[in-house]
């Protein structure tokens, strides 16, 4: 394929693909020093492409550092350019195939000089996504780079074809890839990788995405790996798991997304290094479908956690990490040692259910700073709120989210002013922000009580719920005219829910 395209295209102006390069490299900030060689083409019109070609005679070693900086689809395009450029880009320790695929639409996605050529010379049949794989075949055959640093493949086929993964992993594997990301999505069944995976010692960062079975031998090692994402992939049986994960005993990033029925009841991390867990388990399953499992974490080292969960699953924690940031969206109730682990962090945001609301009675928050409390669910909110600032004599950013809070009608709020003010009010909490706030008679009370409590308070930012002009203008009056003790404080309204500005600080 790769000897076709270039008999196909030898006879295209060299001029234009060098021009098409200086452009390239131009877009990603690489200056380009050109010689001007005609007086009807003034410097600036790179699309004349009436230039002295000074690229060619750099050092091969400079040449592949820049094309390093450009997309995968453009640097094997340069092989076009003449003999001096036939083989450069198999010296570029990178190729990343996952631009050529668009995730939103399903169908390969191939732009610059290379989707044009060949757009003429396959036309915009299928025939792309056959020719996609085999270039991908024949141009990791045609790689020579000793050490390929990073490669990323993406198959999505929409239907099974004839293509040798194994082949392509085994590739990467004997060129002591460093970073590999690999996405498979058609309708067949999973595709088991080479076991040579599992064994590779230069692996620092792995990716596997949807259809893909996790079978792990019994003697695994990845010594090197530190970052791993599993996403949507299937495992063969729950000790293929437990056994990917014992051997890579640096490992300190895992991000994970479960499907249903992934072969998985009970999902065991132990990690003794990670630092960084995200997971999510979103799928909704029917209550007559499966059992209840568990997530069980084993990572004395954890500092960030990521938890999003809407299974019936329990959750557990081992060790009793020390976490600086958490974020927990869960609709099933863990264990006191998981709650207790919250105990130390620093900043902390919280989808708040069922299971999370009696949180705010329960722990204390001496090194909480920042608490963003998110709402899902109408509940009885306010009064809870009021028990984690009394736990929380440090905080100094609150943050309330109902944009994602969707009834046709809200339940009565409960509001009583405690008996004592909260320390952190009095001493620490400096920024106070609403996102969709509503002007309840109960959330106006307790914004008052905010107000006229909070010391040190620099700023406090709404966005209202969109009503009408006049019951916004109504609601922005109520909070100008609430006493505010903080005389530096300053009151912004946002009609963007998604940020506020102050002074040109921008904040999610």
């Amino acid at each position: 394929m790769l000897g076709e395209l270039l008999s196909c295209f030898s006879s295209i102006h060299v001029g234009l693909a060098v021009g098409y390069l200086i452009s390239t490299l131009l877009e990603k900030g690489i200056p380009i020093v050109l010689e001007q060689t005609s007086r009807r083409f003034p410097k600036r019109n790179l699309k004349s492409f009436e230039v002295e070609d000074r690229i060619s005679a750099l050092p091969d070693d400079l040449l592949v550092r820049i094309l390093l900086l450009v997309p995968t689809k453009d640097v094997v395009v340069t092989m076009i350019l003449s003999k001096r450029w036939r083989s450069i880009w198999t010296m570029v320790p990178k190729l990343d195939y996952l631009e050529m695929i668009d995730d939103d639409i399903n169908k390969v996605v191939i732009g610059g000089l290379l989707g044009r050529l060949l757009e003429r010379f396959f036309g915009k049949s299928d025939q792309k996504l056959l020719w996609l794989l085999r270039f991908i075949d024949e141009s990791l055959q045609a790689h020579k780079a000793p050490v390929l640093k990073i490669l990323n493949i993406a198959v999505d086929t929409g239907r099974h074809v004839d293509v040798d993964v194994g082949n392509w992993i085994k590739k990467a594997v004997h060129s002591r890839v460093r970073e590999l990301g690999f996405f498979l999505r058609w309708p067949a069944e999973p595709t088991r990788l080479p076991n040579n995976l599992y064994s590779c010692d230069t692996l620092v960062s792995l990716g596997l995405s949807n259809k893909i079975l996790v079978d792990v031998p019994s003697l695994p090692c990845l010594p090197s790996l530190k970052d791993l994402e599993l996403d949507s992939v299937v495992y063969k049986d729950e000790d293929s798991l437990a056994r990917l994960l014992s051997s890579c005993p640096v490992l300190k990033h895992l991000v994970v997304e479960r499907r249903h029925q992934d072969n998985v009841k009970n999902f065991n991390i132990k990690a003794p290094l990670l630092v960084f867990l995200s997971y999510h388990n979103v799928e909704l399953v029917a209550h007559d479908q499966g059992t209840e499992g568990c997530l069980v974490i084993d990572s004395p080292a954890l500092k960030k956690i990521f938890i999003t969960d809407y299974s019936r699953d329990s959750y557990s924690i081992e060790n009793q990490p020390r976490l600086d940031k958490a974020n927990i969206n869960f609709r099933w109730y863990p264990d006191y040692r998981f709650r207790t682990s919250l105990s130390s962090v620093m900043c902390l945001e919280l989808v708040l259910s069922f299971a999370t609301l009696p949180w705010f009675s329960t722990i204390g928050y001496s090194h909480l700073i920042e608490c963003k409390i998110v709402l899902v669910h109408d509940l009885d909110w306010l009064e809870p709120l009021m028990n984690l600032l009394q736990y929380s004599p440090n905080l100094k950013i609150l943050l309330i989210d109902k944009r994602f809070l969707q009834v046709a009608e809200e339940l009565p709020l409960s509001w009583n002013q405690p008996s004592s003010v909260p320390g952190c009010l009095s001493t620490h909490l400096e920024i106070f922000e609403w996102d969709e706030y509503d002007g309840r008679k109960e959330e106006k009370q307790f914004v008052n009580y905010i107000f006229a409590n909070s010391k040190c308070l620099k700023r406090a930012g709404f966005s209202l719920k969109p009503t009408s002009i006049h019951k916004d203008k109504e609601k922005m009056k109520e909070l100008e005219s609430m006493y505010r003790v903080s005389p530096t404080s300053q009151l912004l309204f946002s009609t963007q829910v998604e940020y506020m500005t102050v002074s040109g600080e921008t904040r999610d």
